[in-house]
């Protein structure tokens, strides 16, 4: 198998762990999903932001550790002679219906949506095979909802939304005390905006991390 390096000379670094097969040498601190994706070694995931700390709360980064534990990718640190399999038949069959889920409640067209080409959503899918046709069957009952005006520079489409907490922690991260919030319970949580509008930097960082194109800088 290829070996795969990050960061410069190995020396520099601490660890050596095997992902798929390939050895990679890995600063010690880093977590499997950092490691993976600077190698480019794909693991699906929606509430990750480099910068912003992990949570694991999409739980679609799950990969096999040592041929039987399952951990998050983006909330587990490598430890040297650690072997990761980022997709084996258990780790489908706990990622594979948390993704068709999301997508069947997801938007019904990705025409016109400003994260087509960079939703980590239509990666997912692609990676995954995810025929909508085939998930249809698990949509909401509920019909399209409207667009909501956050505040007079955001708009927001909750019909997209995967409630993933980028944007709130972004906010929170950038102004120490964030103005987006998750309201309500289920398939009726939404992002909404509380405060002085004109405590918003308008900085648009919440909008550009949004992994599913979910946030629309307004028109008004």
């Amino acid at each position: 198998m290829p070996e795969s390096f990050f960061a410069g000379d190995y020396m520099t670094n601490d660890v050596s762990i095997i992902i798929d097969g390939h050895r990679i040498a890995a600063e010690k601190g880093a977590t499997i999903l950092e490691v993976a994706l600077r190698n480019n070694i794909y693991i699906p995931h929606l509430c990750y932001y480099p910068g912003l700390k992990p949570k694991g709360a999409c739980r679609l980064c799950m990969v096999e550790i040592d041929g039987k534990e399952l951990v998050t990718a983006c909330r587990t640190e490598v430890e040297d002679g650690m072997v990761i399999n980022t997709w084996t038949p258990k780790v489908e069959r706990v990622v594979r219906p948390i993704a068709e889920l999301l997508i069947a409640n997801h938007h019904a067209t990705c025409k016109d949506c400003p994260g087509t080409g960079k939703c980590e959503l239509q990666k997912i899918r692609a990676k995954l095979k995810i025929q909508r046709s085939r998930v249809e069957r698990l949509r909401s009952p509920q019909g399209a909802l409207p667009i909501i005006a956050l505040n007079r520079y955001l708009d927001y489409d909750p019909n997209k939304c995967v409630c993933c907490g980028i944007c709130i922690d972004t906010c929170s991260d950038i102004n120490g005390t964030g103005f987006l919030y998750f309201v309500d319970r289920g398939y009726s949580t939404k992002v909404a905006f509380f405060g002085d509008e004109s405590k918003c930097e308008s900085c648009m960082k919440c909008a550009m991390r949004c992994p599913v194109g979910v946030l629309i800088p307004s028109k008004r």
